[in-house]
């Protein structure tokens, strides 16, 4: 009722505005129409004053009337002009721009036609480069399909000939052509990110299952920096995209590589998923020992095109890892946040709401 109440009273007052613009916009109309019929008072007077004082009753109540007959048809057209001109704007098609130059005269209407001209333009161009947008995503979606071939193809010769190689060497080229491989995701997920429409495909999941797989594909890269695993899971399910999931958790394991220390610490990973305290949550965590951020980089390491300058991977970095990371997590209603002590590791977390909490 409230509301109600509150919404007339704005109605009101803006309908008292617009009388008020119409008043000031025709102030000198009026004023020399009161003006005119004061002045016919004047000599009415002065020729008959008998005649003057029968008729100055019904001079002055015409002249009342008159007045506010003029501001009610003048309020009422200004009411349609803004009616067919916000139809317009809404929708910008030749019917409509007519209908607004019809309501209107003289340089008021060329300058709606020639609004409507520029509207027009604008809209072409922006067909035109919605057009030119989508041919690039697909561009890049092929590109990055079409290389995934040729590293099919290297993984194939590595597996083939491993007994050629040592040991060292063997890790070495697939911990490269798994860091290839990751940057082609990149790639692929920042064009899926800025697509017009998106195809993930929403699913109840366990995410032990998925990092079991995810450490499984990464296994080669991990090994060959000598990371060490420790994995805590919980039997919990989350309601996610499966294939989103497996970026955002490949994408923390390259960091986790990159980012490693360098002065002979065996390196560790730490996978765990739990409830948060609430119990309206489950979080995965992943966690190194690496080189951590400075408390001053913190908060800005998912920023697009951030890279840290601790050690000799933030000045080749492109920064692009975790901003993917925050982006595709929010496209999917994940809470992502990070923590880190510099020189003793980092930790990122991933929250995901109960689907039967959302529907309370």
């Amino acid at each position: 009722m409230e509301s109600m109440e509150s919404t007339e009273v704005v109605k009101a007052a803006g309908r008292g505005k617009r009388v008020l613009e119409i008043l000031l916009e025709y102030r000198i109309c009026l004023a020399s129409l009161l003006l005119t019929d004061l002045l016919c008072a004047v000599f009415l007077w002065l020729a008959d004053i008998r005649a003057f004082q029968v008729l100055a009753g019904l001079f002055f109540s015409e002249t009342a009337a008159v007045c506010i007959g003029t501001v009610w048809l003048l309020y009422r057209r200004e009411v349609r002009r803004e009616t067919l001109y916000d139809d317009f704007l809404c929708q910008n098609d030749p019917l409509h721009a007519e209908r607004a130059a019809a309501a209107v005269h003289g340089r008021q209407r060329r300058q709606v036609r020639k609004t409507a001209e520029l509207l027009a333009d604008r809209a072409a161009q922006l067909a035109d480069e919605r057009v030119k947008r989508r041919d690039y995503e697909e561009y890049i979606e092929s590109w990055a399909h079409e290389v995934k071939t040729p590293l099919t193809l290297i993984t194939l010769m590595l597996d083939s000939r491993s007994e050629e190689m040592s040991e060292t060497v063997r890790a070495r080229l697939s911990g490269s052509q798994i860091q290839i491989q990751g940057y082609v995701e990149q790639i692929l997920c920042y064009s899926r990110l800025k697509a017009e429409h998106k195809d993930y495909v929403m699913e109840s999941l366990s995410p032990a299952e998925c990092c079991r797989e995810v450490l499984a594909e990464y296994q080669f890269l991990l090994q060959a920096y000598g990371f060490r695993i420790r994995e805590s899971y919980t039997d919990d399910s989350v309601f996610t995209d499966r294939k989103a999931l497996r970026f955002l958790l490949g994408q923390v394991i390259i960091n986790a590589a990159k980012y490693r220390k360098t002065d002979g610490t065996d390196p560790e990973l730490h996978v765990r998923i739990r409830r948060a305290e609430d119990g309206r949550s489950t979080i995965l965590s992943v966690a190194d020992n690496g080189i951590g951020v400075m408390k001053q980089d913190l908060p800005f390491i998912f920023d697009k095109g951030f890279c840290s300058e601790t050690g000799e991977s933030g000045r080749t970095s492109t920064g692009m890892g975790l901003y993917l990371v925050r982006q595709m997590a929010e496209d999917l209603g994940i809470g992502v946040t990070a923590e880190s002590e510099y020189g003793h590791g980092f930790a990122i977390h991933f929250c995901f709401c109960d689907v039967r909490d959302n529907k309370k």
